[in-house]
């Protein structure tokens, strides 16, 4: 009897995971990565890869290892909305050790070092390179429409920010709007075109400043997800409390990088989850223990078709090392921690020692 039950256990399972995996195979995944004051988001979809923007170059290296670490071989598709080094910075790294099929240009030019190099790189490495263009369709899966909704074939004068590419991902029912760091007058541009701006999910313009996110444009998105790709403590004050306010009165619920880490956005076309993960630099190693056991996470049920999923790790009550040179402060581990001079080094017996003495977290390693 109990042969029998295990052989029909085993059964089961079997079907399960087989069930899992077809309907995995069918799933639009996107990622939207905590790079800090930048922006990343990587799309999955029918063995598909397409990565748009690549954070800054300090961050290259994260944004190559979680690609990496997400079964990422190789990129069909790689977007750079515009040239800003916290967009394309971190692209070096990638075009530099992940092959590329194609390389996706806003076609504007910068003096910066980074895209310089971001451009020879793309040479030598002999790259198929197209600049987008406002009712462009990208190609890239027969079930999946991607749309340029900007920048028109006019662009914007002297604003490297209102010529970023705009995209609109489209699979069956649920919707993805990708505004880069496009402002208010892209936004207005756009919305004399016709274009059904409806969208599920609004990756939010310029990091929530109040120089995007317009009260008339988010009318017509009317996104019931808008997430919001911004660092902690930033300089400039993303997101402004204008954007977030905008935000709400849409009905529109908020994630940020800065407070809920990477954000994945999972679809089968006519639902989506949203699942956001803060993780220590341990319990990243469980995650990639349990990532394909999801049942065990936690789900809340949100309006008829999304389930929002938190892991979020809260440890830390152990040692980290700052210097007095700077105002990050590292895991003992990290590489840029082991780099600080010893006369330097300051210790901290906790993140909220560290936080309470004005230090904020490696984006490298990301503390808590």
């Amino acid at each position: 009897m109990k042969q029998l039950l295990k052989v029909a256990f085993l059964s089961v399972l079997i079907v399960a995971v087989s069930a899992a995996t077809v309907s995995a195979s069918e799933n639009l995944v996107v990622h939207f990565l905590d790079v800090g004051q930048g922006d990343s988001e990587l799309l999955q979809f029918n063995g598909k890869n397409v990565l748009i923007d690549g954070g800054s170059r300090e961050l290259g290296p994260s944004v190559e290892s979680y690609l990496r670490n997400h079964g990422v071989s190789s990129l069909d598709l790689v977007i750079a909305t515009h040239p800003h080094e916290d967009h394309i910075g971190g692209l070096i790294f990638i075009l530099n050790d992940i092959p590329v099929k194609q390389v996706l240009d806003s076609g504007q030019v910068h003096t910066a070092p980074s895209f310089e190099t971001y451009l020879d790189l793309i040479d030598k490495k002999n790259i198929p390179f197209d600049t987008a263009q406002r009712g462009q369709t990208i190609n890239l899966d027969p079930n999946l429409k991607i749309e340029v909704l900007s920048p028109p074939k006019s662009q914007f004068q002297d604003d490297i920010n209102e010529n970023s590419i705009v995209l609109k991902v489209t699979y069956k029912k649920v919707s993805f709007l990708f505004m880069g760091d496009a402002g208010l007058e892209a936004e207005n541009s756009i919305m004399t075109t016709g274009y059904n701006l409806k969208s599920d999910i609004l990756k939010v313009g310029h990091h929530g400043s109040s120089s995007a996110s317009g009260s008339s444009f988010l009318a017509k998105v009317k996104p019931s997800i808008s997430i919001i790709e911004v660092g902690a403590g930033n300089d400039y004050g993303h997101p402004t409390q204008k954007t977030l306010s905008a935000l709400q009165n849409t009905g529109s619920k908020i994630y940020r990088t800065d407070t809920n880490g990477n954000i994945v956005v999972t679809t089968d076309g006519l639902s989506y989850s949203v699942s956001a993960e803060k993780l220590s630099r341990s319990a990243a190693c469980v995650m990639s223990l349990t990532a394909a056991l999801p049942s065990i996470r936690t789900s809340i049920e949100y309006g008829a078709a999304i389930t929002t999923t938190n892991t979020i790790a809260t440890s830390s009550q152990q040692s980290f090392v700052g210097s007095v040179k700077s105002n990050k402060y590292h895991y003992p581990s990290c590489q840029w921690g082991q780099k600080i001079k010893p006369s330097n080094e300051i210790w901290f017996t906790s993140s909220e020692d560290a936080r309470a003495h004005g230090y904020v977290p490696c984006k490298v390693c990301n503390p808590p």
